[in-house]
């Protein structure tokens, strides 16, 4: 003897809804904020100076660039980070291109991790860089 499973749609569909505005209200997607990269850009700028293309270097010329890309994904929603005072977090990379004349190019990457704090006892503070936190890769 079968048995039929009655599935109320209406019900199912709703449920999904809701399930869909918290999962939206919460905040799934990387968050960047623009004075936190801001921060950040001024911070690796005092550290390593401007940006630059084509400088001159032996043997050849380099160019240098600053990429902050954010790590926070989830639980992005502003008001609910900073009720719980949650710090979004981000990844600072320093990459140093030099091209040899004659020979292929050298990519020397500086990485750091970095956070721009959240909480009401913290409203003050800025983004800031973890300088401890420096990796480095050659290619």
């Amino acid at each position: 003897m079968k048995r039929k499973i009655k599935v109320n749609w209406i019900g199912l569909f709703l449920v999904l809804c809701v399930a869909a505005a918290i999962v939206f209200w919460l905040g799934v997607s990387p968050y960047s904020s623009g004075s936190a990269v801001s921060d950040l850009y001024a911070e690796l700028e005092s550290v390593y100076g401007p940006e630059y293309t084509g400088k001159v270097v032996e043997n050849g010329t380099e160019d240098m660039v600053f990429e902050i890309e954010p790590k926070t994904w989830f639980l992005t929603n502003w008001d609910l980070r900073n009720a719980l005072g949650l710090a979004y977090q981000y990844e600072c990379r320093v990459i140093i291109t030099t091209h040899f004349d004659g020979a292929s190019d050298q990519v020397q990457t500086i990485i750091y991790q970095a956070s721009d704090p959240m909480g009401a006892d913290r409203l003050t503070e800025r983004a800031k860089i973890d300088w401890d936190s420096e990796t480095e890769q050659v290619q």
